[in-house]
């Protein structure tokens, strides 16, 4: 993908920079959230979120229903597949002088 290009939602066709992904809220609700999406190698795309991503422990056909294009609320991809990677990151400060 070229900066500033952005890919398609493969069911609308529409162009997509987000999907809206389905998160629990502090209070036990959960609404859908806009979440930057990133191309990457093996014709893939992926999302960084939280264990509070609805789908976290679900099956992977159940994890498909908490992903959706924000045009057409459907998931954006023809395959199902969704792989989910455990991301510790860990950030540091350093001094200011």
């Amino acid at each position: 993908m070229n900066k500033g290009d952005n890919m398609k939602c493969e069911k609308c066709g529409k162009e997509i920079s987000s999907v809206l992904v389905n998160m629990f809220n502090y209070d036990g609700t959960d609404d859908f959230y806009k979440h930057i999406i990133s191309e990457c190698e093996e014709n893939a795309a992926y999302v960084d979120t939280t264990n509070n991503w609805t789908g976290y422990e679900l099956s992977e056909e159940e994890m498909v229903d908490t992903v959706r294009c924000p045009y057409c609320n459907e998931f954006p991809f023809k395959d199902k597949e969704i792989q989910v990677y455990e991301i510790v990151r860990l950030v540091f400060f350093k001094d200011r002088d």
